[in-house]
């Protein structure tokens, strides 16, 4: 996978049993998508601002852990030889608002609108 923006902030990322779950292929890209460690606070329908196209829809694949969850199966090579066309990781990236609720409710501070930007690259 070519990557298009910085993702150094990451190269050191990768420490201890949080980050046993980074994906094979796609460097510190990978390692960004690793900092959620799946704790599911993105699939709340509590009070916040939390990933509202999950809030639409509670399709598991629109929270910003079901992206993760999708591109790290990608990355893996776990969805096919072109895992990262597939219609379901398309749809579910499609539809991210880029509202960076994410970035400022998760606990790990997953910033899945500059993780869109990569993919739509």
């Amino acid at each position: 996978m070519k990557r298009y923006l910085d993702w150094s902030e990451y190269k050191d990322a990768g420490m201890g049993d949080a980050y046993a779950d980074i994906p094979k292929q796609g460097g510190d890209f990978a390692k960004a998508i690793a900092v959620c460690i799946n704790s599911r606070q993105c699939e709340t329908l509590a009070r916040g601002v939390m990933c509202p196209s999950f809030r639409l829809d509670q399709d598991p694949n629109l929270s910003t852990g079901g992206r993760v969850r999708l591109l790290k199966a990608a990355l893996n090579g776990e969805l096919g030889h072109d895992g990262l066309f597939t219609p379901e990781l398309g749809e579910a990236m499609d539809l991210c608002v880029s509202c960076k609720g994410c970035q400022r409710e998760c606990e790990n501070n997953v910033d899945m609108s500059r993780i869109k930007v990569e993919y739509l690259a």
